[in-house]
């Protein structure tokens, strides 16, 4: 900044400063009754001359902030315009660690049930405020990189153009609340099981014969009579239980991508986040995600789902697994004639060594540590 002709600083006048924000300079200027006050420092204009301050400028030295004038009614310069300056340097107590940002302010909050919440607040040339903040501040990033507010997710972010000359203001704020049942960060998420205990039943065959329990029959001496063995006493089932897991997570389109080829495997490796799951007990045979918002082609509501069977999938045998075959029943027949049709009847043979086709087998194992990670 170069001052008009004859315009002198008033040097006893020169008051230094500073508020939690900003270190501050005040500075007096008289003019020539003939000057114009457009000959004294304007808004952004650095601070002249300052030697401790010589290697910066503005905007990130000390710049014009307030400026007004007076008529002095005092000699020696009565008649003269008397011109208040104030400059300004913004504070930078630590750096956020984000490339072209300055982090001037934290402040973290609590609220009920665990809640974590608060600002941040960061500082970038006016030319570059906007792309910056979509660059290093996105939405649903952490507040900070561990501890509580780790949970506390940017929600929100507000740019104010020409905070000062030549400099933005960018203030973000975090909050972990999240609506129930929605996942409350990137690439994490909640496990949701549910299991049934049912009953299967294994119709043998009734001793002495070749007929099947429940199984429909006819003989020759009565043909046109359909006969059947019923069991009734005792029981001959066995409780199976299903169990299913599901893992709800917002996943971004780099992780859909990392777990495409995983579905339709068991896991290769234990799972100790997934109900402590051993390896070759998870299968992973049902998947759906949804775009979380229209015009957000980058994160994804998804639901992982996970077949749990305690015993391990890829451990058993074709027999173990080969619980259920069908078969078919003798020939029908009207009034002693053979119609040429057949009943088809399921079984419940375990054990049986049936036709490995005819149940649908888990496929190849994979690792599964990238689902694991995302209940950490």
């Amino acid at each position: 900044m170069t001052l008009g002709a004859n315009v002198k600083l008033v040097p006893e006048n020169v008051i230094y400063g500073e508020t939690l924000e900003d270190y501050t300079i005040t500075a007096d200027y008289n003019l020539p009754p003939a000057k114009r006050t457009a000959q004294v420092p304007a808004l952004g204009d650095a601070y002249p001359g300052d030697r401790y301050l010589a290697a910066q400028t503005a905007p990130w030295g000390y710049i014009v902030i307030e400026t007004g004038s007076a008529t002095s009614h005092r000699t020696p310069d009565q008649g003269a315009y008397t011109t208040r300056v104030q400059y300004a340097k913004p504070k930078v107590p630590f750096t956020s660690g984000v490339t072209g940002l300055y982090e001037v302010a934290r402040r973290p909050e609590t609220g009920r049930r665990g809640r974590r919440m608060g600002i941040r607040v960061f500082l970038a040339a006016e030319a570059d405020a906007e792309a910056i903040a979509d660059a290093s501040l996105p939405e649903l990033v952490p507040m900070a990189a561990s501890g509580n507010w780790q949970y506390a997710l940017l929600r929100e972010k507000q740019i104010e153009h020409r905070w000062r000359v030549g400099i933005a203001k960018i203030t973000a704020v975090y909050d972990s609340y999240a609506p129930i049942g929605d996942v409350i960060y990137v690439n994490k998420g909640i496990l949701e099981a549910d299991a049934t205990a049912v009953m299967m039943w294994n119709r043998e065959v009734v001793p002495g014969t070749t007929r099947r329990i429940d199984e429909i029959y006819f003989d020759a001496a009565d043909s046109n009579v359909p006969k059947q063995w019923v069991r009734v006493a005792g029981n001959n089932g066995w409780p199976l239980v299903k169990a299913n897991l599901r893992i709800r997570a917002v996943l971004t389109s780099s992780n859909l991508a990392a777990i495409k080829g995983l579905v339709g495997t068991v896991n290769s490796d234990a799972c100790p986040n997934i109900l402590n799951a051993g390896a070759g007990t998870l299968w992973f045979d049902k998947f759906s995600m949804r775009q979380r918002q229209r015009g957000q082609s980058t994160l994804y509501d998804c639901i992982i789902g996970l077949a749990a069977d305690p015993l391990g999938w890829d451990s058993r045998t074709l027999a173990q697994l080969q619980k259920y075959e069908v078969r078919q029943a003798p020939v029908l027949t009207v009034a002693g004639v053979d119609t040429g049709q057949k009943i088809s009847r399921g079984s419940w043979v375990p054990n049986s060594g049936a036709d490995p086709t005819k149940m649908p087998i888990p496929g190849n194992t994979a690792n599964f540590s990238i689902l694991n990670g995302y209940l950490t």
